[in-house]
């Protein structure tokens, strides 16, 4: 595709461009300083539209063009906004540090990397659409209700929002989001850059394929350790998937590569379930009536609501607790978005599945 800026992706620049971003906090409900930062850098990289809507999605057009490349990622993450935070880096990893509390704290690679790999982008092309989510940690809620009308000119869509360095993702959560026809264009850019194609979890990605009918991908971007105070980002492996991206437009183009999502597993819905506790499959839900102080450790997820807190969840019932797992003869599994494990539980209300990696609860069918 033709791109009269030509800007080369320098590593020193690139590195620093990312330390930037890591050095913004946001959680799934305090995003406004990091929105203010997004849109700014937006104006500064060529941006000729940049919209909000009601729910706090950002959405960038620069340039002009029959189909649109795009990319998105989201502005939220699971961590707390803390006072003296900065990032550090040691041995080629950057990860956050709390002077205050003097110790490590998540640094938001989830997905603050996704969002750094957005400016880029938008920095590097002279015609693209950049979306920037919101509350994705909470049940891909800014993604369940994006605007459709912004999505009528995108030919596909790319987003990082994978820990690790060579998972590129086809089929999230069951539902498949892009062809072989896709796959077998851009293998040689996988390849080169050390990605393979596999499965993966609950994104972005995964809504937009199914309301927009494009192609669509998540991928492996570099941090690791996700949802915990353990989180760094590679920066190598950082920049390698950024340039993989840049790759990957450059040999679509802008054109429109049609895909009509496949649900593999037959669930009839995802995403946001009418509430901010909606996190997973589309089961009905009601907040209980009674309040009752949830224990849940930090950086966990709740039993009851699925809802992914450091602080926890303030909404669960005693009985809605793991009574064990299930017999290793019945045990059922998928992946996670995060690279690890669901694997599925009992409890009195029915089965669901968790990832011990990072804390995911699918939705207990309690009414």
């Amino acid at each position: 595709m033709k791109n009269k800026n030509k800007t080369k992706m320098n590593y020193k620049d690139m590195k620093c461009r990312l330390e930037e971003v890591l050095s913004t906090q946001a959680t799934s409900y305090d995003y406004g300083d990091t929105i203010n930062f997004i849109i700014d850098k937006c104006y500064e990289h060529g941006a000729d539209i940049v919209d909000i809507d009601a729910h706090d999605n950002l959405y960038i057009t620069k340039g002009k063009a029959e189909f649109f490349p795009c990319v998105v990622s989201h502005t939220d993450t699971v961590h707390d906004i803390y006072k003296g935070y900065e990032v550090i880096e040691r041995r080629g990893n950057l990860f956050g540090f709390c002077s205050e509390k003097m110790e490590q704290v998540g640094v938001g690679g989830d997905d603050k990397v996704g969002v750094w790999i957005c400016l880029e982008m938008l920095k590097k092309f002279d015609n693209i659409k950049i979306c920037f989510f919101s509350q994705e940690e909470i049940g891909c809620v800014g993604s369940s209700m994006a605007d459709k009308n912004f999505f009528k000119d995108v030919g596909f869509a790319l987003e990082c929002d994978r820990k690790g360095n060579k998972d590129f993702v086809q089929t999230s959560s069951g539902v498949k989001m892009f062809d072989d026809k896709f796959k077998k264009k851009i293998m040689p850019v996988l390849k080169k850059f050390g990605y393979s194609v596999t499965d993966g979890g609950l994104t972005d990605v995964h809504e937009i394929s199914q309301d927009m009918d494009i192609s669509c991908a998540n991928m492996s971007c570099g941090y690791y350790n996700p949802h915990s105070s353990k989180e760094y980002v590679n920066i190598k492996d950082a920049i390698n998937t950024c340039r993989m991206v840049s790759k990957l437009i450059e040999l679509l183009g802008e054109k429109q590569y049609y895909h009509k999502a496949e649900d593999d597993y037959g669930y009839s819905s995802w995403g946001y379930g009418g509430n901010y506790y909606g996190y997973g499959r589309g089961f009905s839900y009601s907040k209980p009536y009674n309040k009752k102080k949830n224990t849940t450790p930090e950086n966990q997820g709740c039993d009851v609501c699925g809802a992914i807190s450091t602080d926890g969840c303030d909404w669960c019932y005693k009985d809605h607790q793991p009574s064990g797992k299930l017999k290793k003869q019945d045990e059922e599994s998928e992946p996670c978005s995060c690279g690890g494990t669901l694997h599925k539980h009992k409890s009195v209300h029915g089965d669901y599945y968790h990832c011990k990696e990072c804390g995911f609860y699918s939705e207990v069918k309690t009414f």
